[in-house]
């Protein structure tokens, strides 16, 4: 084999190299570009699981708040109740 067909068919060899590495560039360009829309995804699910977050929040603090001033009403209800209990007592309207 003279120089000149091996410098042939090492040029075949390197422009069928080159067709693979072109081949592999698009291939992950297109890897790329799906994993651009997950990031894209991931950072609205971010943003809504964040929003979430907030509501539930709010939505604890109004709980607490719900059962505070419950309790507060509950206690004086039940301060009128004993307080017409020992009306009606003192006029011996229930037994004592």
């Amino acid at each position: 084999m003279t120089d000149s067909e091996k410098l042939n068919k090492l040029l075949e060899t390197v422009v069928q190299m080159q067709g693979r590495f072109d081949k592999m560039d698009e291939r992950l360009d297109k890897m790329d570009e799906r994993f651009d829309k997950m990031d894209n995804r991931l950072e609205v699910m971010e943003v809504r699981q964040n929003k979430m977050h907030e509501q539930l929040t709010e939505l604890q603090l109004s709980q607490k708040l719900f059962e505070l001033n419950t309790n507060k009403k509950l206690a004086r209800l039940q301060d009128g109740l004993d307080t017409v209990e020992e009306i009606l007592k003192m006029n011996e309207l229930i037994p004592q």
